[in-house]
């Protein structure tokens, strides 16, 4: 059975507020659902690197401080087949750019820690929410 890692990350600005994104509608997998930037690691790339290279992609923002906080497997059927599925999860700090959006997302906001708990439906992400929030890991 194949094994796929999907790195997502919490990236926060200077004035503490989260960055989240929403799908667009085309997107095959939740549509019109917000969402964290991040993606699917490339294998042979460094795990730091895979998760600032897709938040670069998707949002236009680059980031320092990345630090993995949470990971989770799951066994995943998929319309590629079946999978282990490793999550990992990050926080990182946006520290320059503006951000601009890949076609994958069609909308962001910068929320508070609460609005992303409450604007995020997908149960793994709103899990890590809950989790950085009870742990208090923003600072």
């Amino acid at each position: 059975m194949n094994t796929t890692i999907i790195q997502k990350a919490i990236v926060k600005n200077n004035d503490g507020d989260l960055l989240i994104l929403r799908r667009s509608n085309t997107d095959t997998r939740r549509p019109l659902e917000w969402d964290l930037p991040g993606g699917l690691f490339e294998y042979g790339e460094e795990m730091l690197f895979g998760v600032e290279r897709e938040i670069k992609e998707e949002t236009g923002l680059e980031v320092t401080g990345t630090k993995a906080v949470y990971s989770k497997t799951e066994h995943r059927i998929w319309e590629n087949g079946e999978a282990n599925a490793v999550f990992l999860f990050y926080l990182a700090d946006a520290v320059k750019g503006n951000v601009v959006l890949s076609n994958e997302h069609d909308m962001y906001k910068w929320v508070t820690l609460k609005e992303a708990i409450d604007l995020i439906k997908y149960d793994l992400h709103k899990e890590l929410l809950k989790y950085v929030q009870t742990y208090k890991l923003l600072k």
